[in-house]
């Protein structure tokens, strides 16, 4: 399949013509297999994007990638509780990731081992419920307030919250995901539930060195944040420009 992707002669073919559009990338293909189907085509890109050999910065456009991909790693907790849920609820899809993320992108060190976790609406609840029989900090769309009175940050505490339809999220197997890294950026804009108790400078430092470090999807952010109502904030902490909101 490596070969398939043909990547040095891709390479070339972007150095010379970027961005280009998926029409532009099928008729790249079609000069070694004219018979390639689109699906075939969806796929390596895919495979491209996830080898961190193509960026699409935003929908429908791809260029070489100048900056790293975010690819964080999975934590045990973060793995025991997929497991868990899993077994238990089958067929509810769930999120799942440690602030940990979020701090590493942050120039102070905060005292936040905070797991959050997205689950869909219908089975929130139960799954809130189910994991207060497992353990002691488990707690649901924590406000502000309620987070500065009741949540040590020194401990390991489960956030819940509603996992929104169409959240930007990568596949780990079968119904758990994980969020990428447009979607942790949305949400901290909003933070609420309380995902870290930062103020808006240390947020917009947070996608600053974002913005610095890895590749984003402005497309999947503006998409992501009309979704949650708040794409005019975007201009606020430099993820849009005005004319495009």
């Amino acid at each position: 399949m490596t070969s398939k992707l043909m990547i040095s002669e891709l390479e070339i073919f972007l150095k010379n013509n970027q961005p280009v559009s998926t029409q532009q990338l099928l008729e790249f293909y079609q000069t070694f297999e004219p018979d390639i189907k689109v699906n075939t085509l969806r796929w390596r890109i895919y495979q491209l994007k996830q080898n961190n050999v193509l960026y699409s910065p935003s929908r429908g456009q791809f260029v070489l990638p100048e900056k790293q991909a975010f690819q964080p790693e999975q934590t045990k907790r973060m793995t025991e509780l997929a497991e868990m849920i899993q077994e238990k609820y089958p067929y509810a899809n769930f999120s799942v990731y440690p602030t940990e993320w979020l701090n590493d992108l942050a120039d102070h060190i905060y005292l936040s081992k905070n797991v959050i976790l997205e689950v869909d609406i219908d089975a929130l609840k139960s799954v809130f419920h189910f994991l207060k029989q497992q353990y002691r900090n488990v707690y649901l769309n924590p406000d502000e307030k309620f987070y500065d009175l009741y949540i040590s940050p020194q401990e390991e505490n489960i956030i819940l919250k509603r996992l929104y339809v169409d959240a930007p999220l990568n596949r780990i197997n079968e119904n758990y995901h994980i969020p990428k890294l447009e979607q942790l950026l949305v949400d901290i804009i909003i933070n609420d539930p309380m995902i870290l108790p930062i103020g808006a400078s240390e947020v917009k430092k947070i996608i600053t060195n974002a913005q610095d470090k890895y590749n984003l999807n402005y497309s999947t952010i503006l998409r992501y944040a009309k979704k949650r109502h708040v794409e005019k904030k975007l201009i606020l902490f430099g993820l849009m420009e005005k004319e495009i909101i």
